[in-house]
């Protein structure tokens, strides 16, 4: 299966995979404005049931046959050149995933607040926190929306609500909620990658910088102190007032590190 995708520009290829129920959309906004005077191609995908990309079939709907969807479409591209992957939230779980089976192709990681536990319930989440500055407005047309960027949100302001609304819900607005549900089905066991446990345990020859913030109550911090207590060449940055939505609590750090990446590329 190919996926939908937006390329850009020339260079250096970096991959991008956003994370679940958003799209490409997003990791645009927070990555673009970054590149100026780069030199780097920009292959951003749509994962299926998501943005532009049809789903799987539903016997097929599952981290595998995704993360074979997603090498499918990078080779058909990029051909047999080598790539660098940006990964948000399940998109840093595949990528972490494709540079474990492409390892000789996958030069560096870039994740934020990545998926390293498939199974929500055997994940070390966080407790949640609210700092707020200004009250904020919520317009009727994305009222059903605030309740999501309330959970996951930790610097709540007029500023980060704004955020939220145009770099996160028109990707929400764009998911197949069925097929999402699919790949959540049946406790995880679906979302789970079948290797997993290889996975986490694996010691990257990869540069890999991973991003999390203490209270992020979708994915937690601990276990990705863990894995990348183990990674020889792994940056570890712990935002104090982020959760998962790290893109918006504290985009200009966020895009601080990522500079530091394209630097050293």
């Amino acid at each position: 299966m190919h996926l939908h995708y937006d390329l850009r520009g020339s260079g250096t290829p970096i991959v991008f995979i956003h994370g679940a129920a958003i799209d490409h959309d997003a990791m645009e906004q927070w990555f673009e404005p970054l590149f100026a005077g780069q030199m780097h191609t920009r292959l951003y995908i749509d994962l299926p049931g998501m943005g532009a990309t049809p789903p799987l079939p539903p016997a097929q709907t599952d981290s595998d046959h995704v993360l074979a969807a997603i090498a499918e479409t990078v080779t058909a591209v990029l051909g047999d050149q080598s790539f660098d992957v940006v990964g948000y939230s399940y998109g840093g779980y595949l990528a972490l995933a494709l540079a474990y089976q492409e390892p000789t192709r996958v030069q560096r990681l870039f994740l934020v607040c990545p998926t390293l536990t498939g199974i929500r319930g055997e994940r070390h989440v966080a407790e949640h926190r609210i700092i707020q500055s200004a009250p904020i407005a919520v317009a009727a047309a994305n009222a059903d929306y605030f309740a999501n960027y309330h959970k996951v949100t930790v610097v709540q302001n007029p500023q980060t609500w704004q955020a939220f609304q145009t770099q996160v819900i028109p990707g929400i607005r764009r998911t197949n909620l069925d097929a999402l549900h699919q790949l959540h089905r049946d406790h995880g066991t679906h979302y789970r990658l079948s290797f997993e446990d290889q996975l986490k345990a694996t010691n990257f020859a990869q540069p890999i910088t991973l991003l999390s913030g203490r209270h992020d109550v979708t994915i937690g911090y601990t276990d990705h102190e863990a894995f990348m207590a183990h990674q020889v060449n792994g940056t570890f940055g712990l935002f104090a007032n982020a959760g998962h939505n790290l893109p918006i609590d504290q985009y200009p750090m966020m895009a601080a590190y990522f500079t530091q990446f394209l630097r050293e590329s």
